[in-house]
């Protein structure tokens, strides 16, 4: 009697293993692009608060392009992004060094996806993550000639 019990029990192992072999790298893939996704927000994120810093120390008075990029290039450090030494920081205009008084100046940050990012597959291939503050020259910088 117990060996016709076990006859009539279905074997679910290989039903089991088909499914995992189906849908485990769906689920991994998926896992993989959430990851990259939120780091790809998280670095967007920190572009925008090292555009903001910058913008900041470009505003009063006296306050130059060149400080601003040296803001912009001390967060991006602290936080090990990497970046383009050249095109990391643009200025909308003349930038903080020609601004009148209420003039806006747009600080533009950009860095590479690509080496940014953990993921092996590069979702985000050769893309530029880009973020930008406006912010108005509270006072112009005049010349004491």
């Amino acid at each position: 009697m117990r060996r016709q019990r076990k006859c009539l029990r279905p074997n679910r192992d290989a039903i089991a293993t088909a499914e995992l072999a189906v849908c485990l790298p769906l689920i991994l893939t998926i896992c993989i692009a959430t990851i990259d996704l939120c780091s790809a927000m998280f670095l967007r994120e920190s572009l925008t608060i090292a555009a903001y810093e910058g913008a900041r120390v470009g505003v009063p008075k006296g306050g130059t392009n060149a400080a601003a990029t040296a803001r912009v290039i001390a967060l991006l450090d602290e936080r090990n992004i990497q970046y383009d030494p050249g095109n990391v920081v643009t200025f909308s205009g003349n930038g903080f060094d020609g601004a009148q008084t209420l003039d806006h100046v747009r600080v533009t940050v950009s860095v590479p996806a690509a080496t940014n990012l953990i993921s092996p597959a590069k979702f985000f291939g050769d893309k530029q993550i880009t973020a930008a503050v406006t912010m108005r020259k509270e006072y112009a910088n005049f010349e004491n000639n």
